[in-house]
């Protein structure tokens, strides 16, 4: 009882620097934050990011999609208010569905129901994701300039994540000039293999920028698109009178 208090207590103090941080943290500086040893900071948060409450990855420990439900990290809890119309797109899909905002020109995920087919597609939240290689990337990017997509992006360099990868700056700027018109915006195995998705920007007047965007298995991608896009775009629609209303009210 004594060691699994101390592991709390010392997963808890690793939380409490990642959240108020506004800024990726190393492993080395949550270890001299804490105290702690970098290898005890190691093992905690590769468990605390199996449970998604952080993500890791090249540029540090951030706070995952998991932490944000049970706490208002950042501001109005937006995912609270707008959950229960992610929901319904996840049960009229049955495919994941997440909730994602833009960091440093990655995605982050801030919520998501995760869809329990035997054969599905969830983004591993361990791995940091270049938003041009995915669908709510893409939408999150439309929100932005020209300008300030190509500064996010050193002399317009896309790697390449997959051999569908998008990784000409041109073709980039024409897909999200279509997600600005209100077209959707696509991942078609572009950030891994075997992936596919679709996605949508939610208009929201907070600095906060948020997409909203249904993973697919790349072998069922052609049969549930129609189904999916129709969900997807009233989910979105009902998401949007939502943030307006909490807009208003304030």
């Amino acid at each position: 009882y004594h060691y699994m208090f101390i592991s709390l207590s010392r997963a808890a103090f690793i939380l409490r620097e990642v959240c108020a941080s506004p800024d990726s943290l190393s492993l080395g500086q949550i270890a001299l934050k804490t105290g702690l040893a970098r290898a005890t900071v190691q093992r905690i948060v590769n468990a605390l990011e199996k449970e998604n409450f952080v993500q890791a990855g090249a540029k540090g420990v951030r706070p995952g999609w998991g932490i944000r439900q049970l706490s208002d990290i950042s501001g109005p809890n937006i995912s609270h208010e707008i959950r229960p119309f992610l929901y319904s797109l996840y049960e009229k899909t049955k495919e994941t569905v997440d909730l994602s905002t833009l960091y440093d020109g990655t995605v982050l995920f801030l919520d998501r129901f995760i869809s329990d087919q035997d054969i599905r597609s969830v983004p591993d939240v361990g791995i940091q994701y270049p938003a041009y290689s995915m669908a709510n990337g893409k939408s999150l990017l439309s929100k932005l300039s020209n300008d300030d997509i190509s500064a996010l992006y050193a002399e317009c360099i896309l790697e390449r994540k997959t051999s569908s990868t998008i990784c000409d700056f041109n073709i980039l700027i024409g897909q999200i000039k279509d997600i600005r018109e209100g077209g959707f915006s696509y991942d078609i195995e572009e950030h891994a293999i075997g992936s596919c998705a679709i996605g949508l920007p939610l208009i929201t007047n907070s600095k906060m920028n948020l997409a909203i965007s249904v993973v697919i298995p790349s072998c069922r991608f052609d049969s549930q698109r129609h189904l999916v896009e129709e969900a997807l775009r009233e989910c979105v629609e009902k998401c949007n009178i939502r943030l307006k209303e909490l807009q208003v009210s304030k």
